[in-house]
C-alpha cells in the first residue's frame, strides 16, 4: 500500500511551489548597490541610516522599515539603508510579517544624523538602538547597501499614530 503523500505527487509539489514561490517574492524590489555618500541634510530635515545586525536568526526574511505609515526600506541580515525626513517626531519600525519586530521613536533631529541598529538574534535579542558616528562607519564598511525600487508604499497601519496612543 502506498502513502497517501505518493498517490498525490503532483499535489505536493504543487502546495511546496506555492509555499517557496510566496517565500521568494519581491515586493519592493530590493537590491544592492554600490554606497555613496549623500548630502547631508538640510536645516528642517533629519537623516537617518539603519542597520540590520549580522546573524543567522530569520536571516532570509526581509526586514520592512517603516517611518510612519511608509516603507522606506528593506533590510537583510549585515544590510543598511538610508532615508531623509522632515525634522520631527518619527515611528521607525522594523517589520517583518505579520507584525512589527522593533521600534524606535526618533525625536526632533533638524540637520543631524541618526544611525540605528535593528538587533535580531537569538543572544542579542530583538529590539532597535541608537548608534553614534563612530559605531555605525565601520558597520558601512562592512555591511551591503540597499535600495528600494518600489517607493511611497503605505505600511497596514500608521505606526506612529498607534504608538502615541499606546503610549501617550
Amino acid at each position: 500500500m502506498t502513502p497517501a503523500w505518493a498517490r498525490r505527487r503532483w499535489l505536493l509539489a504543487f502546495a511546496l511551489a506555492v509555499l517557496l514561490g510566496g517565500c521568494a517574492g519581491d515586493t519592493f524590489l530590493v537590491k544592492q548597490v554600490s554606497y555613496t555618500a549623500p548630502n547631508p541634510p538640510a536645516a528642517g530635515e533629519t537623516m537617518i541610516y539603519v542597520f540590520r545586525e549580522d546573524n543567522a536568526l530569520a536571516a532570509a526574511r526581509q526586514l520592512e522599515i517603516i517611518d510612519n505609515d511608509t516603507v522606506v526600506a528593506v533590510l537583510t541580515t549585515a544590510t543598511f539603508s538610508h532615508f531623509t525626513v522632515p525634522s520631527g517626531e518619527h515611528e521607525i519600525v522594523g517589520y517583518i510579517s505579520p507584525s512589527p519586530i522593533v521600534h524606535y521613536r526618533v525625536t526632533a533631529a533638524p540637520g543631524k544624523t541618526v544611525y540605528l541598529l535593528c538587533r535580531i538574534g537569538y543572544t542579542s535579542g530583538m529590539f532597535m538602538e541608537v548608534l553614534d558616528e563612530a559605531q555605525a562607519k565601520p558597520l558601512m564598511a562592512k555591511f551591503k547597501y540597499t535600495e528600494i525600487g518600489v517607493k511611497g508604499v503605505k505600511a497596514k497601519m500608521d505606526y506612529k499614530a498607534y504608538y502615541d496612543k499606546l503610549y501617550k
